[in-house]
């Protein structure tokens, strides 16, 4: 090895065994093209002005970026506020390479265009491809299960994956609910039957099959391509999610998960109008609650609130499950559980609401 001697970063001379110093760093550098590659590239971000004290701070504050990842687009015509796009990475995440180049005119017609989708869409469209016309099932006799069959039951998409804990956690709820609403379906001859799909986001066809095996519903096979197209067609950006679909193809809700934990079995079919009818019969129930209580997992009292005066859905402290419309809340500190939670502890309570 020859001789070690520091040159100047400007110089960038890839001689044999020289070192090269970058902003207090050694870095030994050796004969050949790529490595001449290397040595620029690091110059060019020891160069760069965006990498400068105070730069990342004022962007952040420039373009009202409050969480990563954020993707802003500049248009290539003038620094107008109504050219710059902030939502880049839900763009890309929605409509993948199709958005760019995230002119007006582009994402006004893919709106359009997937509009036109939604109002056509039947649930063949929707599962099936040019070379599958089938979902997977348990049945060992019959098989996959056609997709046509489907047609007329409300529809569930499960966007999950094994790897994904809240999904592993919410899976089993999931599957005891779907096992009631079946059962009440039975016993009610001429109720549009239910099914759901699973959508996989699982890293490896073993995760998928153990994942699945707990599932008593269908699945879309592992790595098929329609399940990046139904995350994007649907907008799901986290999961676990449940997409609800009438029997017309049409979505119900996005928020199935949010209803079974709030609901239970009760959601079924989640349309409005039996939520409204949930949301009275909550009210009714209220009527004869306690306006406080003395709770035993907590050492403030307790104050009974609705969807009008602090509650709505909430996240239960005691067994970390959802609760929705009324709750039990602590004026000091938040600690909040659904009524059926609280557990008295003692003194007096008011009747309310």
């Amino acid at each position: 090895m020859s001789e070690l001697q520091l040159c100047p970063v400007r110089s960038l001379r890839a001689a044999e065994d020289q070192p090269i110093q970058i902003r207090g760093r050694l870095c030994l550098c050796r004969r050949g093209p790529e490595r001449v590659q290397q040595l620029s590239l690091l110059h060019a971000v020891a160069r760069n002005p965006l990498l400068r004290p105070g730069v990342k701070k004022a962007l952040s504050r420039r373009f009202d970026v409050e969480g990563i990842p954020c993707l802003v687009i500049l248009q290539p015509d003038g620094n107008k506020e109504e050219e710059i796009l902030r939502n880049g990475v839900e763009l890309i995440h929605r409509y993948g390479v199709e958005a760019f180049p995230f002119m007006r005119e582009r994402l006004e017609e893919l709106e359009r265009e997937e509009k036109e989708k939604h109002e056509n869409r039947t649930f063949t469209s929707l599962l099936s491809s040019h070379d599958r016309d089938f979902l997977l099932g348990h049945h060992p006799v019959t098989g996959p299960v056609p997709v046509a069959s489907l047609v007329g039951k409300t529809l569930g998409l499960f966007f999950s994956a094994q790897w994904c804990l809240p999904g592993m956690k919410f899976t089993p709820k999931l599957v005891s609910i779907y096992h009631k609403i079946k059962h009440a379906i039975s016993k009610r001859p001429g109720t549009e039957d239910f099914e759901i799909v699973y959508v996989s986001s699982d890293r490896n066809r073993a995760s998928f099959d153990s994942y699945f095996a707990l599932m008593p519903w269908l699945a879309l096979p592992f790595e098929d391509p329609k399940i990046r197209t139904l995350a994007r067609h649907f907008d799901v950006q986290d999961i676990p999610c449940l997409v609800v679909l009438g029997p017309d193809g049409k979505t119900v809700t996005k928020h199935g998960r949010s209803l079974i934990n709030l609901y239970q079995e009760q959601a079924y079919p989640f349309r409005e109008a039996r939520l409204e009818s949930l949301h009275r019969q909550m009210d009714e129930e209220a009527k004869g609650l306690l306006r406080s209580e003395l709770h035993a997992g907590h050492h403030h009292e307790l104050t009974l609130v609705s969807d009008g005066t602090g509650g709505g859905p909430f996240i239960c402290c005691d067994y970390d499950e959802q609760g929705a419309e009324w709750a039990y809340l602590c004026m000091d500190c938040g600690y909040e559980v659904r009524p059926k939670c609280v557990r008295a502890a003692g003194g007096d309570s008011t009747v309310g609401p």
